[in-house]
């Protein structure tokens, strides 16, 4: 299909909608950008602000977002490194844009120190030529690098449905047919959240477990479309810069506009202040 006949098709569908689920902590300005840079008519947002965050962030952040109607605040619980309380979030972000009936072609899951490096519609134009596919780093495990393979991060006993596990990032872009499916698993795997609260550090097996033992995994592209300097994640600054600018992917992390908010500046400046041209990736 010829590029001109591809965007004729594309415009006939109407915009991609987007939800965000954002999970945050700190940083509250930080934030607020964000969502300001992600802001536009077919997007929504579901944020989570970790109970454990001092009341004047969560009260600035409230402040700051609450005069958007496509921005939702949910429940809070705190959220602790290792614990189930990220996938919590991320399980009552999903509930809530379920409840809504927005039923949105992508769902995205950020945290509040990522930051967009394409523009909304270059976003857009990416998954709209993708439709269909998600995009979530994975692997099996044995994982090389993870103690016991990541076999010591589980509890005594079969995961339910003795499932393989997978292994990956706990960030992700879902198409709505794979959000579908978690629900329905979900539904009908009750013992599933339980066994995983279980487990050290769930968010970065839960979903894939889910997903790459389903009947959608050959839609799930092995990419979480996210630029991150390791061992860390390293927090990004004006160094990272050429290999920000050069990096195919849609989103950054992390972003800390107390140690270097000049670099969110570059970005806004230079790659995000004009629509791009068709996604080369």
């Amino acid at each position: 299909m010829g590029a001109a006949l591809l965007a004729q098709v594309l415009d006939t569908l109407g915009p991609l909608t987007t939800a965000y689920i954002i999970s945050a902590y700190k940083l509250p300005e930080q934030l607020i950008r964000l969502v300001a840079r992600l802001q536009g008519p077919s997007r929504s947002f579901y944020i989570h602000v970790d109970a454990t965050a001092p009341a004047a962030v969560h009260e600035r952040i409230v402040q700051g977002l609450t005069s958007h109607p496509n921005v939702h605040f949910l429940p809070r619980h705190a959220c602790r490194w290792g614990d189930f309380g990220h996938v919590r979030a991320t399980l009552k972000g999903l509930a809530a844009i379920d409840d809504s009936g927005l039923d949105p072609d992508y769902v995205a899951l950020l945290t509040g120190q990522d930051y967009p490096i394409k523009s909304n519609e270059h976003i857009d134009q990416y998954l709209s030529r993708r439709a269909g596919a998600s995009f979530m780093n994975h692997r099996p495990l044995p994982v090389e690098g993870l103690e016991q393979g990541g076999y010591e991060r589980l509890p005594e006993g079969l995961v339910p449905g003795s499932l393989p596990i997978h292994f990956g990032s706990g960030y992700w872009c879902l198409h709505r047919d794979a959000v579908e499916y978690v629900a329905e698993f979900l539904r009908a795997h009750p013992a599933f959240v339980p066994f995983f609260e279980q487990v050290r550090v769930p968010d970065e097996m839960f979903f894939q477990t889910i997903l790459l033992n389903s009947p959608l995994r050959g839609t799930i592209v092995n990419d979480d479309l996210r630029f991150i300097k390791w061992p860390g994640p390293k927090v990004l600054t004006s160094d990272d810069w050429h290999e920000i600018q050069a990096a195919p992917d849609l989103f950054a992390r992390k972003f800390d506009a107390d140690t270097d908010a000049g670099i969110m500046d570059l970005i806004d400046r230079h790659l995000l202040a004009s629509p791009a041209g068709s996604p080369s990736r």
